[in-house]
């Protein structure tokens, strides 16, 4: 009997059966390595982001039902809880962060952050001073004629008033209520120098040049050749005006007459109550944007009682909530106003960028240009005739005194600038002798002493006149480019819409310049505004300098953060990545 043999088992096989319950077991994995300094700041600092993204939206529920409802809302009362959430600390944090990351974007969005954490935390240190400058200049008045008046309606007042005399007066009444004001401020002023430095920065210019993200050394040089180059156009245009509107000359003329200079009377029926709105819905269509194709624009025109006059877009949530606050009013001013809010409201609504940092906050000069763009809607001779019906002789008046009033509010933010850089640079200078050389050279006025008492009054907070000079040169550059690109009446022209929806979807992603080259400009240049308005006011203004981008946005943007912060780079864009 044949016994059938079974098959060797290999011997490493067999080992391993006998073995099996004895085997090691797996070796535990290396200790986790611990995350870099980078990483550990990464985590905390969108921590901090998401915060400050969540109180944000809350403060602006409450803005909107007291804009829209005339409710007391208590928007101080959001930060109980988040006291320590813009504190030095938090600050420091985003701001060494910044030292650390190589990613251009990603600075960017910490630059963002770091100026609204910045400007939180001043806000928080000057509500005191702020509130008793605010409550004082509510309660200021002065007396007239045996009748009390409140300060804060001189313009209107002297706008309303027709006898040179009386406005003089009225001005001069009201100068005395101001050096309460003027100690409040100055005291104001002397804490936030102080406090720009305990957050790192070597002086008050440099944290001015962080937020507007602009070089002002030479955007001061800019300022100084506007200046110079529509000296001699301005004071032609002055003197025709001044001539036309008040039968003056104008080296008669005191600051008690510009308000009543710039009131545009020709037009005011040309915008009757309830129509602003359907204008500006009218302008839109023709570019196929639907106000009510966005689900994510919530528009309120109801005429409330307490509801303030105002338009006002405001972003909850971008872009997943945008509102729009709408009341019926009346003139060109109010179809100005509503104009620009859309402006705000569709860079808000059709905003596709995720990032929080990105998409609301950072420096508002892009935001400023697409509602200056909007609102220059007003100074468009065809768009005059075809949505308001104003033509011939009328529109001509009005064109030229609106384009004269562009031309002042240009050099005035030029004024301004040089003067309030030339204060922070000089702390020892006397502010008032300043004020008074500079601004008496820039609105071709001699001043007075009631006029240089406004010296305080007069400034803003961290030079302010960057953006608006910024924004009126882009806007006027993104007008051009439409216009040779659709035509004279761009707003007819459904690409034009598209054009326009693939700026607005980067969100604030993108610098001033970036945007210009993004159209195929080569930055920001003022020539284009100003060519508009000498060929409007038929004076020839030129501006020759010596490649005007690099006064407005250099490359890489030297604005200097904390010593030690590098400056944030701005990569090329082109004109593809905008859509």
């Amino acid at each position: 009997m044949r016994v059938r043999m079974l098959p060797r088992i290999p011997l490493y096989l067999a080992l391993a059966c006998c073995l099996g319950a004895c085997a090691p077991k797996a070796l535990p994995p290396p200790p986790q390595q611990a995350p870099s300094e980078e990483q550990q700041l990464t985590t905390e600092v969108r921590a901090l982001a998401s915060r400050a993204e969540g109180l944000l939206e809350e403060q602006h529920r409450l803005v909107w039902v007291f804009w829209t409802e005339g409710r007391h809302v208590d928007v101080g009362g959001t930060y109980a809880g988040q006291e320590g959430l813009f504190g030095l600390d938090s600050i420091r944090k985003i701001d060494r962060l910044r030292q650390l990351t190589k990613d251009a974007r990603e600075l960017r969005a910490l630059t963002a952050l770091h100026s609204h954490f910045a400007g939180e935390y001043l806000a928080h240190a000057l509500a005191e001073s702020n509130d008793a400058s605010a409550n004082l200049e509510a309660s200021l008045t002065f007396t007239v004629d045996g009748k009390e008046l409140r300060y804060r309606d001189l313009e209107r007042l002297l706008a309303n008033e027709r006898n040179a005399t009386k406005r003089r007066a009225l001005y001069a009444e009201a100068t005395p209520a101001l050096e309460r004001l003027n100690q409040t401020l100055r005291r104001k002023e002397e804490r936030a120098r102080e406090l720009v430095r305990e957050l790192g920065f070597p002086s008050y210019e440099a944290f001015g040049s962080e937020l507007r993200q602009a070089d002002l050394g030479r955007l001061s040089v800019l300022a100084e050749e506007i200046l110079q180059a529509t000296q001699a156009p301005y004071r032609v245009v002055m003197e025709r005006l001044s001539q036309r509107e008040l039968a003056m000359a104008f080296k008669d003329l005191t600051r008690a007459d510009i308000p009543r200079l710039f009131r545009s009377r020709e037009v005011e029926d040309a915008f009757p109550k309830g129509e602003s709105l359907l204008k500006a819905q009218a302008t839109l269509a023709g570019m196929s944007l639907k106000l009510s194709d966005l689900k994510n624009l919530q528009v309120d025109s109801r005429d409330l009682p307490r509801k303030s006059s105002r338009p006002l877009a405001l972003a909850v949530k971008v872009p997943d909530d945008v509102r729009f606050s709408f009341k019926p009013g009346t003139g060109a001013l109010h179809q100005a106003r509503v104009l620009h809010e859309f402006g705000h409201a569709l860079h808000l609504a059709f905003t596709r960028e995720t990032r929080f940092e990105l998409a609301r906050l950072g420096n508002p000069t892009v935001g400023e240009a697409y509602s200056a763009l909007f609102e220059d809607l007003l100074e468009d001779p065809v768009w005059l005739e075809e949505h308001a019906g104003i033509s011939g002789e009328q529109r001509a008046q009005f064109l030229a005194t609106s384009s004269a009033h562009k031309l002042y509010l240009i050099r005035h933010a030029a004024g301004r600038l040089l003067y309030q850089l030339e204060l922070h640079r000089r702390p020892d200078v006397d502010a008032r002798a300043l004020y008074r050389e500079v601004m008496a050279r820039t609105d071709g006025i001699p001043m007075t002493d009631e006029d240089a008492a406004r010296y305080l009054v007069d400034q803003e907070d961290f030079f302010q006149s960057a953006d608006s000079f910024r924004a009126w040169f882009l806007a006027g550059q993104l007008q051009a480019q439409l216009k040779a690109r659709f035509g004279p009446a761009w707003w007819r022209s459904a690409q034009a819409g598209e054009f326009l929806e693939a700026l607005w979807a980067r969100g604030n992603a993108l610098s001033a310049r970036e945007v210009a080259e993004a159209i195929g400009e080569k930055g920001i240049e003022p020539d284009v505004l100003l060519l508009r308005l000498g060929t409007t006011l038929q004076v020839p203004i030129r501006l020759d300098l010596q490649g005007s981008e690099e006064a407005l946005a250099p490359e890489g943007v030297p604005a200097p953060g904390p010593e030690g912060t590098p400056a944030p780079a701005e990569p090329a864009v082109s004109a593809g990545d905008g859509r």
